[in-house]
């Protein structure tokens, strides 16, 4: 099977890759709230088309993390998408440089959104700083 070519725009770049059956999500530059809902219903609408219940969502090149997007994502965006790919659960793996990691560590509205993301019951969601490890536990 081919991969689908990536779609991509000045702030992001969305690929299937049917090889690991993963919905690949690489935001390209920071964002503001609207382009993360209009990409992230494009991502929704690929993984949808292609079945996929694994996405990689890369945000190294996003200079900002807000807990208000982040609290949408954890709570609006990936439920909806885990219930598209029932019976299969939907896995998501977030990489993260290690600047993103820091706020992270010690914003608080980050860390409640970070734990609502993890905690939540419909989907299974791991931070990573590493690609390669990101993949690993997608595929396995």
């Amino acid at each position: 099977m081919l991969s689908a070519p990536p779609l991509i725009s000045d702030y992001l770049s969305l690929s299937y890759r049917p090889d690991l059956a993963t919905l690949v999500v690489r935001w390209l530059r920071a964002v503001s709230f609207a382009e993360i809902q209009e990409g992230f219903r494009t991502a929704r609408e690929m993984s949808y088309s292609r079945g996929a219940a694994r996405w990689l969502v890369d945000v190294r090149r996003r200079t900002e993390l807000d807990a208000a997007s982040s609290g949408w994502v954890a709570t609006t965006l990936l439920p909806a998408v885990a219930a598209e790919t029932a019976p299969a659960t939907l896995h998501v793996a977030y990489l993260l440089s290690p600047a993103r990691a820091d706020v992270l560590e010690h914003d608080r509205g980050m860390q409640a959104a970070t734990a609502t993301a993890q905690a939540h019951s419909a989907y299974a969601l791991r931070l990573f700083l590493d690609e390669g490890a990101a993949v690993e536990w997608l595929t396995n």
